[in-house]
């Protein structure tokens, strides 16, 4: 059995990804119960900060991978999949910064 400290090095260069992709899949869900299912009552703030969160979330993952990625003596393999999971962070960011804005922009019920 791996010890703790084994387990948490080696997710910590799959933490953008990881914690990236449940940030934004919570995120998104949050938007979309609140969008359908209480139009009528739910305001942008509640998005936005929901949003936030997901988003400071997803920059420490960013932020662990980067980590990884910038280690002298780290592996190629290791950093290459520190690479992609601070590229697919910043992706993830994105589509959680487009929500946000749609929350303020476009008016509640508009479908």
């Amino acid at each position: 059995m791996k010890r703790h400290s084994e387990v948490v090095d080696l997710f910590v260069p799959w933490s953008g990804l990881v914690i990236g992709l449940l940030a934004l899949s919570v995120a998104h869900q949050f938007g979309s119960d609140g969008t359908f299912d209480h139009c009528r009552s739910i305001s942008p703030i509640p998005l936005s900060i929901v949003s936030i969160l997901a988003i400071a979330a997803t920059v420490a993952g960013a932020f662990a991978s980067w980590g990884v990625f910038s280690k002298e003596a780290e592996t190629p393999t290791r950093k290459i999949i520190a690479a992609i999971s601070m590229g697919t962070s910043a992706f993830f960011i994105l589509a959680m910064i487009f929500p946000i804005i749609a929350a303020w922009v476009i008016p509640s019920c508009f479908q």
